[in-house]
């Protein structure tokens, strides 16, 4: 895999749609739930986030064959390009992947680590976890 690949910029006017859902975990008896709530973001906040994606340099971008099995997804976003294509933005509480099918070769995945992304995801989960934070703070 070309690694200048990786550092593709994303292009706001290719996006046609967006999604963002997030978990919550909530108790019910002695059992507990997971429902995933939609979130609906806003022009600045998708502009915001390319930009914070579009940031990031090569060298900060770690190429993968796949996410790791063991990874619990918190939240996620899914831009749906014109052309059937997507960048699909996913969270763990500590990595952010990112895996995209508008690169030539096809699907590519990598992390990144961007502080105001991380940030807007942890905002976004506040008391996700039984009314909790969840989120580390290092």
């Amino acid at each position: 895999m070309s690694k200048s690949n990786l550092n593709k910029e994303i292009q706001v006017k290719q996006i046609s749609s967006t999604e963002m859902s997030k978990a919550r975990y909530t108790r019910k008896g002695s059992g507990a739930y997971i429902d995933w709530i939609d979130v609906e973001l806003n022009q600045d906040e998708i502009n915001n986030i390319v930009n914070w994606i579009n940031s990031v340099p090569e060298s900060d971008r770690v190429a993968l064959n796949q996410i790791p099995a063991n990874t619990s997804i918190s939240a996620g976003i899914v831009f749906k390009l014109k052309a059937g294509r997507e960048i699909r933005i996913q969270y763990d509480l500590e990595k952010i992947y990112i895996t995209r099918t508008d690169i030539w070769t096809g699907q590519m995945i990598y992390t990144i680590d961007q502080e105001n992304l991380r940030d807007f995801f942890d905002q976004q989960l506040k008391g996700f976890y039984f009314g909790e934070d969840k989120v580390n703070k290092s």
